[in-house]
């Protein structure tokens, strides 16, 4: 059995048919039938907002993944 993928929050992705456009998972849920979801954000318009299927977020044939999530920054180092 293969591996399941998985949508985390900050990844970005291209939807394959319109590939200048960039999308950034900003909340995940899962609905009333047990099926997760992602609520993406327009990366460079921060207006436009679209909601799909993990299912249909992990299909190479609509998206594709271009940045993991964004790790929390580490803490400075105090000077010495």
């Amino acid at each position: 059995m293969m591996a399941r993928k998985t949508v985390e929050l900050g990844q970005r992705f291209q939807d394959v048919g319109n590939p200048r456009v960039l999308w950034e998972v900003e909340f995940l849920y899962t609905d009333g039938h047990g099926v997760p979801h992602a609520r993406l954000r327009n990366v460079q318009t921060r207006v436009d907002a679209r909601t799909y299927s993990c299912t249909v977020l992990t299909d190479p044939r609509r998206f594709k993944v271009v940045s993991a999530p964004v790790a929390a920054p580490a803490a400075a180092a105090p000077d010495a």
